[in-house]
């Protein structure tokens, strides 16, 4: 009886940081969304009022509320004012609008993140709005506005600004294991992110589904068996049958490759984490890096374990640039060491190639006239600058507003 208490303690401090990711709409998307179609339905307050909007209002891109001068008919009662959107109802005074004199005019809260237990939008005059609450379903129904720029830009300009667009999102990976290093056990964050890598596509919301579930307290304090971790893990993970009816994790196989079916995959994090149970793997790399400035010796320290087959070399290097590097590098800014990890961490980034480009990477090359043969399109760098363009611009209707596609805009005018 003890031992399943153990097997199911939650680390509760830690599930707020790794629970499985949603996806981000920017608030320009949601209000595109707005003015473009919802506004045109019936909607109702969170008090069950009817909601008739005669006007959306003319969109605002200065400060004070996302639509100005809008009508709308509440119950029976005509309103002209303004109106605010945000994600959730907290966010009215996370961004302090319930301070602000600018928003006394508003007569419409529009939130996309179902309601809970707080307090209704109160304005600084005293005054509180109706609430109307929208499903981000319908958001994601909606095109987003604008399209890429389909152009063939100078060659050397567009690597180099993917380089820069790179570094961006390597440091923001850097920056969110720094901003968590008090938080949370270094080896904790290790071990999520060889979970998520592990997931390899198909799998990646079910490894991290499994690596919420381990008893991360109990590891941590020492207080499992060595022999039990593998044990554990199968069994929340469904593939032991001593509870064969209790597998609440659906893992994919059909799109799998056996080398990367999940038991594989799971017998190698279980050993990995018996190996080094009783001490910090993370702590045990930055000491090898710090010592021995190469990473030849913390791969084998990963991945050359005994009696069980390790991840593909493929799996092995993402692992590797996008988790324990950026992990050791927070580490050092921690530590406030320079050389050799600088150097070494930064020269890795700097000159790691891929050995298939990314399917993402490959659309976003092609679309501006790169040439597959380019080898510059195998930088695992420069592959990082796609994806953070993808993320931060493609996927959130922000072309007006990417850097790739003001290179030709730029152009245009100069030529003129």
């Amino acid at each position: 009886m003890e031992k399943e208490t153990i097997y199911r303690t939650s680390f509760t401090p830690y599930l707020e940081l790794f629970e499985p990711r949603t996806a981000y709409i920017s608030e320009l998307r949601l209000q595109h969304a707005w003015k473009n179609s919802l506004w045109k339905q019936t909607r109702y307050d969170t008090r069950g009022r009817k909601i008739r909007i005669l006007s959306p209002g003319r969109h605002n891109h200065s400060d004070g509320p996302d639509f100005l001068d809008a009508r709308i008919m509440l119950n029976e009662k005509l309103l002209s004012g303004d109106i605010e959107l945000h994600h959730r109802e907290s966010d009215w005074y996370a961004h302090k609008h319930h301070l602000d004199p600018n928003y006394d005019h508003c007569i419409l809260h529009v939130i996309f993140h179902t309601p809970g237990s707080s307090a209704e939008a109160r304005c600084a005059a005293g005054n509180i709005l109706s609430t109307c609450f929208v499903s981000l379903e319908e958001v994601l129904n909606i095109e987003p506005p604008g399209s890429c720029r389909i152009f063939s830009p100078e060659k050397a300009e567009y690597f180099d600004l993917l380089k820069k667009q790179g570094w961006k999102r390597v440091n923001k990976k850097v920056q969110y294991f720094y901003d968590n290093r008090l938080r949370f056990p270094g080896n904790v964050m290790l071990y999520w992110g060889l979970f998520k890598a592990c997931g390899y596509r198909y799998n990646e919301e079910n490894m991290i589904k499994l690596f919420v579930r381990f008893p991360w307290a109990a590891y941590c304090d020492e207080l499992l068996s060595p022999r039990d971790i593998i044990p554990i893990l199968n069994e929340l993970a469904g593939f032991s049958s001593r509870y064969p009816d209790q597998r609440t994790i659906r893992w994919t196989h059909s799109r799998t490759r056996p080398a990367h079916f999940p038991e594989k995959r799971v017998l190698w994090l279980g050993k990995l984490m018996t190996t080094y149970y009783h001490a910090s793997l993370a702590d045990i790399l930055y000491e090898i890096c710090y010592c021995k400035g190469t990473c030849d010796a913390m791969k084998s320290t990963l991945f050359d374990l005994p009696e069980v087959k390790p991840p593909g070399i493929a799996l092995q290097k993402e692992m590797f640039m996008n988790t324990v590097l950026p992990l050791l590098e927070s580490m050092r800014k921690e530590k406030k060491d320079k050389e050799p990890v600088y150097s070494l961490i930064r020269k890795k980034i700097e000159n790691c190639t891929i050995t298939q480009t990314y399917g993402i990477v490959k659309r976003f090359h092609d679309q501006h006239g790169i040439d597959a043969k380019d080898g510059r399109q195998r930088s695992w760098l420069i592959s990082q600058g796609v994806l953070n363009i993808h993320d931060n611009y493609c996927s959130q209707g922000m072309q007006l507003n990417c850097p790739i596609c003001l290179m030709e805009e730029a152009e245009d005018i100069f030529h003129k």
